[in-house]
């Protein structure tokens, strides 16, 4: 959390904002570092103009021009807000001060999140796998990505080196509308049951999205708007509720470590 809803969210928000904004100072935390350990140091945006917001799994991607890239991981709590004033806000570890008075802030209550500049491909300098929305993903793809794999298919979908973007969330709710079970294999699912999964998928991240995403914690948008879409979750958070489908009570089970919810009757 945030997921692929809330970072393309964020992304379109601040993607008007931002575009053709020169950044004039940069401010972070360092104790701990906020900026990855491999990262081009932040003098080297200083000066330069974004070009473009956009999102690569579950990393906002602020363009700078010439193949350079600042990727923002909100990882659990962290918030990426515009400011059009200087207002204090909490938990800021990083200031990013635009050229109009305005400026980006990187505000994290568990210090979990981190910054990256870098230069290149962001998939390959972030080793993330394919996106949800990829073209050339469709079941036979996503086959050939899962042939003979024993682990269980919600604990694939939140491998962002194989499937970039999705979590918790996101898996157990998919996983839902597909009607498969999280425990099921991977490499056991059947072509059409590949087939349902991507269209829930991508069904269910739309929808997140069109909602603008969901504050089941501390995400809020670029303007530090809380988001709607828990308010339609299926299974996410249920526990002991009745399924909206059949009126089953939802379980929950740990799989990697995750809380995972689903409907013992609708899925199979």
């Amino acid at each position: 959390m945030p997921e692929l809803p809330e970072v393309e969210t964020i992304a379109r928000d601040l993607a008007p904002l931002l575009r053709g904004r020169r950044i004039a100072a940069v401010r972070a935390d360092r104790k701990p570092p906020v900026f990855h350990p491999q990262s081009l140091p932040p003098k080297t945006i200083v000066g330069r103009t974004i070009s473009n917001v956009g999102r690569a799994g579950k990393f906002i991607l602020i363009e700078l021009g010439d193949d350079l890239h600042l990727a923002v991981h909100l990882r659990m709590t962290g918030n990426l807000l515009y400011q059009a004033s200087s207002d204090a806000t909490s938990y800021t570890r990083a200031t990013l001060d635009l050229d109009n008075g305005a400026r980006i802030v990187f505000a994290d209550v568990r210090k979990f999140g981190r910054m990256r500049i870098f230069r290149g491909d962001p998939s390959g300098v972030l080793g993330l796998g394919l996106d949800p929305f990829a073209k050339e993903l469709d079941a036979h793809a996503l086959g050939k990505l899962t042939h003979g794999r024993r682990t269980p298919v919600k604990t694939w979908l939140l491998d962002q080196r194989r499937l970039a973007g999705v979590g918790n969330i996101y898996a157990c709710e998919s996983l839902f509308h597909a009607r498969v079970r999280p425990k099921r294999r991977v490499g056991k699912l059947s072509l059409q049951e590949r087939e349902n999964l991507l269209v829930s998928l991508r069904r269910v991240l739309r929808r997140a999205i069109r909602h603008r995403g969901s504050s089941v914690d501390d995400y809020v948008d670029a303007r530090g708007k809380q988001g709607a879409f828990q308010n339609q979750l299926s299974v996410y958070g249920r526990a002991g509720m009745p399924c909206r489908r059949c009126g089953t009570p939802i379980r929950r089970i740990v799989l990697a470590q995750r809380g995972t919810f689903y409907c013992p009757v609708c899925q199979r």
